[in-house]
């Protein structure tokens, strides 16, 4: 049972990943499958986020008498935000809590603070000659109503590549009963192979969401 939002690691990837001509029966597949919905899940509970494309939602802010509101994490997303906003069809804002929604111009509005070349962007921000009612966000809670897709474009090469290098090695770990296996290195030390190489975990805190 799959509990992520994005697929980063899947079965077909993995059997190619591993390849070399092998062949798996349905066991191993079943087994392949639940390793990667597991690894799935560890990308995005040690991230914070998804970081996968997520279809148009709408979302909640509370505002806070500023120009700009912090998109990665709406109302309600305090254990897994939703990374930022691809695009913003719809801005709706009211002047306090419970109020009645107005709808601002297209033109009152921009996003910012773009997460790489495919990924989401981290801020809406208000125009300084907005034409609507608002140049700034009121205080208030969950006043600011937002519509728009998030998360990234496509799911980044360097995300794959880590969910298969740890996908790969719980299934090789599978054999010595899901224990890290002590190795020896060219000067005789004992080294211990662990599920994540240092280049993973870089890549994995390169994603972890920040509070702002």
């Amino acid at each position: 049972m799959t509990t992520a939002v994005g697929a980063y690691a899947t079965r077909a990837a993995l059997e190619a990943y591993i390849g070399q001509g092998q062949t798996f029966d349905a066991t191993d597949q079943a087994v392949m499958g639940a390793i990667c919905d597991r690894v799935n899940a560890f990308i995005e509970s040690t991230t914070k986020q998804p970081i996968c494309p997520i279809p148009s939602a709408t979302y909640l802010y509370d505002g806070d008498g500023l120009s700009r509101v912090w998109l990665p994490m709406p109302i309600g997303a305090s254990t897994l935000g939703i990374g930022g906003l691809r695009t913003v069809t719809l801005l709706e804002i009211t002047g306090e809590t419970n109020g009645t929604f107005a709808t601002s111009t297209a033109t009152d509005y921009m996003l910012r603070g773009r997460h790489g070349v495919n990924g989401p962007y981290r801020w809406l921000v208000l125009s300084d000659r907005a034409t609507g009612s608002y140049s700034t966000y009121p205080t208030g809670r969950g006043n600011i109503r937002v519509t728009g897709t998030a998360g990234w474009s496509a799911i980044p090469d360097d995300i794959i590549h880590t969910a298969l290098n740890l996908a790969h090695r719980l299934w090789n770990a599978r054999q010595s009963g899901n224990q890290n296996i002590v190795v020896t290195d060219e000067m005789g030390q004992n080294t211990v192979a662990q599920y994540a190489d240092p280049m993973d975990k870089m890549t994995l805190k390169r994603y972890m969401a920040r509070p702002y």
